[in-house]
C-alpha cells in the first residue's frame, strides 16, 4: 500500500464530534470528501493528518481551536438593531450580510423584539474538534 505524501489528492471519510462527544458532521452517507494533502481546502488539523497514513487505514484525531476553525474574534460580533430584518429569525439562523460591498455569512447569536446580535465568527470557532477519519483513495500529486 501506497502513503499518502503532501500534494496527494485524498478521498476521505470522516465524522466530526464536539468536545462533549455529540457527533457534528459525517460523511458516511454520502461521497468521500475530496482535497489536497497538506492543503488549505480544509481545515490544517485533518489537511496534515492524513499524510502519511495509508489508503484504508482509520484514525482518531484531536484537532485544537488554531487547526480547526480558529479562535472567536469579539470584533465579528455586533449588536444591531432588528429594523429591516426578518420577523422569523431567531437564534441559531445564518444571514449574509454586505459590508463596504464584501458578502459575509453571520449567524443571529441572540435575538429580541428590538436588536439582534450578529456574529461573523464561525459557530465552531474557539472549539477544540475530534475527527474519526478513514483514508479511502489518493491520487499522487504533480510536485
Amino acid at each position: 500500500m501506497t502513503i499518502v505524501n503532501a500534494g496527494d489528492r485524498v478521498q476521505l471519510h470522516y465524522t466530526s464530534f464536539a468536545a462533549d462527544g455529540c457527533v457534528i458532521e459525517t460523511s458516511g452517507r454520502r461521497e468521500p470528501m475530496e482535497f489536497v494533502a497538506g492543503g488549505p481546502e480544509v481545515i490544517l488539523g485533518v489537511s496534515r493528518a492524513v499524510i502519511g497514513m495509508r489508503v484504508g487505514e482509520r484514525r482518531r484525531i484531536a484537532v485544537p481551536p488554531e487547526q480547526a476553525f480558529g479562535f472567536r474574534d469579539p470584533k465579528l460580533q455586533q449588536l444591531a438593531p432588528r429594523l429591516g430584518v426578518l420577523e422569523k429569525i431567531g437564534a441559531g439562523d445564518q444571514l449574509t450580510a454586505e459590508i463596504n460591498g464584501c458578502e459575509l455569512d453571520v449567524w443571529v447569536r441572540n435575538a429580541s423584539v428590538d436588536e439582534i446580535t450578529l456574529d461573523g465568527n464561525h459557530p465552531l470557532a474557539g472549539e477544540s474538534l475530534v475527527f474519526e477519519i478513514e483514508v479511502m483513495g489518493r491520487t499522487p500529486g504533480t510536485v
